[in-house]
């Protein structure tokens, strides 16, 4: 089944069309720009391919948390392509995809996400399975968090947030792929959710683990106008 699928939940903007006959990838790491550039990464890997957009048979996006921004774009985008061409969709977490392919790490694999006010998305895996919730979480709490395993292997886009704690405490590595995106991940994972669940309605919507800060603004806006 040919899969196109587009994480643009991160600063990292990743594409990945995989087709039986292998894959072809796309990432920017250039800041949050990705409404002008998405539509660019897509047609790249399709030409790259050698194939027509009709050859696509599934759409995937990064579901969440992330950029509250990219993931609107991501999902869009998504749903848009998939309308066109009259084919499903379907939306996978994103840390998800980050820790897809470790599967075989010895310790805890955690990917890490920045999320802004000093505060972290994570996640924790063993043997390819998560443990526990999502994480909204400081630094310092993820590192405490941590401290339980004796060996962790840190990944995603913000991973290297973490090299002095890797410097300062033994069993703590950094990934050396965390800058390789979530789209090759999301595109295996994408083909198990659809065979799970089908294609999604267009009424999904992305993973939110708080109020977005326009909306926050409303909400603390609200409380004022009712004191």
């Amino acid at each position: 089944m040919n899969v196109l699928a587009i994480d643009a939940s991160t600063r990292m903007l990743s594409v990945c069309l995989a087709m039986d006959s292998g894959r072809t990838e796309s990432l920017l790491d250039v800041g949050l720009t990705h409404a002008e550039r998405i539509i660019d990464l897509v047609d790249f890997c399709v030409t790259r391919a050698s194939v027509e957009k009709s050859a696509i048979e599934l759409v995937a996006c990064a579901e969440g948390p992330g950029s509250f921004t990219g993931l609107r774009i991501g999902m869009a985008t998504a749903k848009g392509i998939a309308a066109a061409l009259g084919i499903p969709w379907v939306a996978v977490p994103t840390l998800d995809c980050l820790a897809w392919g470790l599967e075989n790490t010895r310790g805890a694999v955690v990917p890490v996400i920045d999320a802004r006010k000093g505060r972290y998305w994570a996640a924790f895996y063993l043997r390819g399975e998560r443990q526990g919730d999502w994480l909204d979480i400081s630094a310092e709490g993820l590192a405490a968090l941590m401290d339980r395993h004796e060996e962790v292997l840190v990944t995603g886009p913000n991973a290297g947030d973490f090299e002095a704690l890797a410097a300062e405490r033994s069993g703590i590595t950094i990934d050396p792929r965390a800058g390789t995106g979530g789209a090759r991940g999301l595109a295996a994972l994408a083909l198990e959710a659809f065979g799970q669940r089908g294609g999604f309605p267009d009424s999904a919507g992305p993973l939110y683990l708080r109020p977005s800060e326009a909306e926050e603004t409303a909400l603390a806006a609200g409380r004022g106008a009712k004191a």
